[in-house]
């Protein structure tokens, strides 16, 4: 007799089949901004790349309520315009040329739907372009700096969980040394590796624009570690370069999480404006973020990898490693 091997899923539990539906949802995945554009009632964001919707969306009314309950349309919602955001899983993600998008905006936030997100993503040039000068490692103005960006992104994001420090493995020369993605990079696919906390950066210079910052082909996340010495620079002919590692950066952003979640309510605050690009103009900040639970968010550091893009041996393109 021959045995029945046919799955019968509306016999089984609403539980079992609610996780059966989730496991059809896709693994995390890299939301790219673009820009911005105005529909007919909201400004949304446009992305790089199109990610389909989950096939879940489309089986049945049970498993489209299965989709929609962990994730949904909310960055974009007039029909046909946005895409299906998992907000537990899934990284909106800002590179250099778009962190602009972050600045406030008559102190409201004000692109649709990007109050609900929990991860957000910044390429580490993003990161570097305004870190106030005269600050290493380990100083406590560097800890203010963090802090003020993170006060900026939870303005617009309140909710969120997960801080991403993302710096792309494969990198081109030009515009800025060493530091954007080959051309046409954003079509391909993403995927996120570990950034171990050994990984070198470079560190000085980084408030005069990561150009001053890396010299005759050493970069972020391949150069020689100690001090190296950039000719033409700040001071005199040369000026010196010191590296850090992503661990320490990270560090440094866990204890400024800390330091904000503690208050520090008697402390003006000075920050540099990070949003505002070639400007040292500096403001008081004596707001502070509000964690949802009182829950420090997660820092996390990736490697991004664009497994698909093609390999072309010139020498303005180089992949680095640790």
């Amino acid at each position: 007799m021959a045995q029945d091997t046919s799955f019968n899923l509306p016999g089984l539990p609403f539980e079992i089949r609610a996780l059966i539906w989730e496991a059809t949802l896709p693994p995390a995945r890299i939301f790219h901004v673009k820009d911005t554009t105005m529909t007919s009632r909201h400004r949304i964001f446009t992305f790089h790349r199109k990610h389909p919707p989950p096939i879940a969306l489309h089986i049945c009314a049970e498993s489209r309520a299965a989709a929609l309950r962990n994730g949904g349309f909310f960055l974009a919602p007039e029909p046909g315009t946005g895409p299906w955001f998992n907000p537990k899983r899934d990284i909106l993600y800002f590179d250099r040329n778009q962190r602009h998008i972050l600045r406030t905006k008559d102190g409201h936030s004000w692109i649709c739907g990007w109050e609900e997100v929990l991860h957000v993503g910044l390429e580490w040039r993003a990161w570097f372009r305004d870190v106030p000068r005269q600050t290493a490692p380990g100083d406590e103005d560097i800890r203010r700096h963090w802090r003020n960006v993170v006060r900026g992104l939870y303005f617009h994001m309140p909710a969120l969980a997960g801080i991403h420090y993302v710096l792309p493995r494969v990198r081109h020369k030009g515009g800025v040394t060493w530091g954007r993605e080959p051309y046409k990079s954003e079509q391909y696919e993403t995927q996120l590796v570990h950034l171990p906390k050994g990984t070198e950066i470079p560190w000085a210079g980084a408030g005069m624009g990561i150009r001053n910052a890396v010299h005759n082909g050493a970069a972020a996340g391949n150069a020689a570690p100690g001090v190296m010495v950039i000719p033409g620079a700040t001071e005199g002919s040369r000026t010196m370069l010191t590296m850090t590692t992503w661990g320490d950066i990270k560090a440094d952003m866990e204890r400024a999480l800390e330091e904000e979640l503690k208050g520090d309510e008697d402390e003006q605050v000075s920050v540099l404006d990070w949003t505002l690009a070639n400007e040292d103009n500096e403001e008081e900040d004596n707001s502070k973020c509000v964690f949802p639970g009182n829950r420090l968010p997660e820092v996390v550091g990736w490697w991004l990898l664009r497994q698909d893009a093609p390999r072309e041996a010139h020498p303005s393109v180089i992949e680095f490693f640790l």
